[in-house]
């Protein structure tokens, strides 16, 4: 079986002493390549802490972490960001938009980071904003855009670079229904058309109907997988 993420006993403590907090209690979870898997729970179970794990932004307190085999998360900082930069897109839920840059210059940055000129890069931007609906705000400010569309904004800076695991973190909270299932079965497409993974955070059971699977969390820990 080709597995994208393996996560074994997987650990991680904030703090020290009457401070510490056990965000992670023994995960154990297993993620087949060209897989959607959609992650649930109450706030608070530890599902960001997890994905931020496996998308390499954390590193595990204890326990182990595989991404296509590779321990990414004791590679050195930099090795680390390159491979990140590569193979990963993130959705994170506060965007992290670049405030004084244009959406297309925002959702270009991964390809420039990967060696791309900007003109190219910047044309690619436009495309894959046009996909996720937003192509006429391409040369707006982020702060000129509603939080829906700086949502779909964050999804194709996270897609724009064709990364093999893609990780995204509450992706439908701020779009309405009818936006949010054309974000999902955009990002389904990319699933099952290119077999990369998808591994969403979600309290949205609206869009469970996409998944391949759904685990719970709970306390830290995996209830099903």
């Amino acid at each position: 079986m080709d597995y994208a993420v393996v996560c074994k006993n997987v650990k991680k403590i904030f703090g020290e002493g009457n401070t510490k907090v056990e965000a992670l209690r023994g995960v154990d979870l297993e993620v087949k390549q060209g897989e959607l898997l959609i992650l649930m729970g109450p706030s608070g179970s530890g599902k960001t802490t997890l994905i931020s794990i496996i998308a390499g932004i954390l590193t595990q307190t204890t326990g182990e972490t595989l991404i296509h085999d590779l321990d990414l998360n004791h590679l050195p900082d930099q090795e680390k960001a390159h491979y990140r930069g590569i193979h990963i897109g993130f959705v994170f839920q506060s965007f992290n938009l670049i405030p004084m840059l244009t959406n297309a210059e925002n959702v270009a940055v991964p390809l420039i980071l990967n060696g791309a000129d900007r003109k190219s890069a910047e044309q690619k931007a436009k495309q894959v904003l046009t996909d996720v609906g937003i192509g006429d705000r391409a040369n707006a400010l982020p702060l000129e855009l509603s939080g829906g569309q700086q949502q779909r904004v964050a999804i194709a800076r996270a897609i724009i670079h064709n990364p093999n695991l893609i990780v995204c973190d509450e992706p439908t909270s701020f779009l309405d229904f009818e936006t949010g299932i054309k974000v999902m079965e955009l990002l389904r497409s990319i699933v099952t058309e290119k077999k990369k993974t998808l591994i969403v955070v979600s309290h949205d059971p609206r869009i469970t109907k996409f998944a391949d699977r759904i685990v719970r969390l709970e306390d830290g820990r995996c209830l099903t997988s």
